[in-house]
């Protein structure tokens, strides 16, 4: 069971980086008040370019930095439909995740046998060496890829861009209120834009971190929805990157227990007709394809939730979120 525990622990911190870097791009876009529901779109489209600037290459680095630009790319358009053509914002974020699907399906079907050497697992520099060895939690703590410090890092300087920062706090401004902001001389249209895009690349680098980390191949719609629970975790973390990374945890260990329950086995041992019926139920749970949806059974549970907190007022959610804004003239 300590062995399970360890391998469920480590493989939860990798699967939590990708929700963590596409929610916090998530959260930034939506801060300034663009909803960007082409997440899904755009980590595949981080994950393909990654992973096939990394073959040829041979350069990890420089895959996670085509999944960077990959996914700012795709932000891009959306940053346009939506600021500058005030496009509705639910279309064209559908619209992104379609065309990032199945512009990666048709053209990632070559790269689908190559395979690489991704990022690999690197103690903390100093101490990591130390206290790897510690039951349980040394290995899941302190040996990890690089992509999985970057993650964590990302989350408290998120958390001071947005709240101390000049730039951070015009943001917030400018997804609250932006005829006020314009009004204070803010760039509205300058910094959605930048949001959005920031967003997008924050996207692009979880999809890299899923071909080149995470899994170390690539497979059309190798993202699996995890996208979509990146956009359902703002909503749990109430627009705040410290419950963000608590949420993407929650979220990174179920989606590491699928892949770990066929080392579970758990019985009664009466033949009871009611240990009978225990067992068929354990055996339902435990069945890999049912624990395949438990990720989303999840989101749905957290829209539920966010709808019931948005009747009562109590939502934080940006007061000017999926408003288009337009400068009147005289």
């Amino acid at each position: 069971m300590t062995g399970f525990l360890a391998g469920l622990l480590n493989a939860t911190v990798s699967a939590a980086t990708v929700f963590i870097l596409a929610g916090l791009g998530e959260l930034i876009s939506e801060r300034a008040g663009v909803l960007n529901l082409g997440v899904e779109g755009m980590m595949l489209s981080g994950a393909l370019g990654g992973f096939i600037v990394t073959v040829v290459t041979g350069s990890t680095w420089l895959g996670l930095l085509a999944g960077i630009v990959a996914g700012m790319a795709l932000a891009s358009i959306h940053a346009f439909l939506c600021i500058s053509l005030k496009a509705n914002q639910v279309i064209s974020g559908v619209m992104l995740t379609l065309l990032g699907t199945g512009l990666t399906t048709f053209y990632g079907s070559r790269w689908v046998e190559n395979s690489i050497d991704g990022f690999s697992e690197v103690s903390i520099p100093l101490v990591g060496q130390y206290l790897v060895d510690i039951p349980v939690i040394g290995v899941a703590l302190f040996r990890n890829t690089p992509t999985d410090y970057i993650a964590l890092a990302l989350v408290p300087i998120t958390w001071y861009f947005l709240n101390y920062s000049n730039i951070g706090l015009e943001l917030i401004s400018v997804g609250e209120d932006p005829e006020m902001a314009d009004t204070m001389g803010v760039a509205v249209f300058k910094l959605r834009y930048l949001a959005v895009i920031i967003g997008g690349g924050f996207a692009g680098a979880a999809g890299a971190h899923l071909s080149l980390a995470f899994s170390q191949l690539w497979v059309p719609g190798m993202t699996a929805g995890r996208g979509w629970i990146a956009v359902a975790l703002v909503i749990f973390a109430q627009w705040t990157p410290s419950r963000m990374l608590v949420g993407a945890y929650l979220f990174g260990m179920l989606d590491a227990l699928q892949l770990r329950s066929q080392a579970l086995s758990f019985s009664v041992g009466s033949e009871t007709p009611l240990a009978g019926l225990i067992n068929a139920t354990i055996d339902f749970l435990m069945n890999g394809q049912i624990m395949a949806t438990y990720p989303y059974l999840a989101t749905i549970l957290v829209l539920s939730y966010a709808v019931i907190r948005t009747k009562n007022d109590r939502l934080a959610v940006p007061s000017a979120l999926l408003e288009s804004y337009s400068r009147e003239t005289d």
